[in-house]
């Protein structure tokens, strides 16, 4: 659910599947917030230079200016619902 497809103001609502060894880069987003949700497989999510692994049905609060990134280190594909408010990060 993104802006372009459904017209969303205020949410950007993803599934995201990661093959093993793919990941997002460390990152920050000055007023985002986000929840990431793990719904099949297992990773390691990054907050401020901290790894922790995460697996089904776990869900991680990313506030705004805290550095993170997830990564695929398990054997099969990393399944995840990552959701974003606001939609910019302005």
């Amino acid at each position: 659910m993104r802006p372009e497809t459904t017209g969303s103001r205020q949410i950007d609502y993803r599934i995201s599947t990661y093959q093993p060894m793919a990941y997002v880069q460390t990152h920050t987003h000055r007023v985002q917030e986000q929840v990431y949700h793990v719904l099949d497989g297992e990773g390691l999510m990054e907050i401020e230079g901290e790894r922790t692994v995460v697996r089904k049905n776990d869900v991680i609060f990313i506030p705004p200016g805290t550095s993170h990134a997830i990564y695929n280190s398990g054997l099969g594909d990393l399944t995840f619902i990552v959701a974003t408010t606001p939609i910019d990060d302005k």
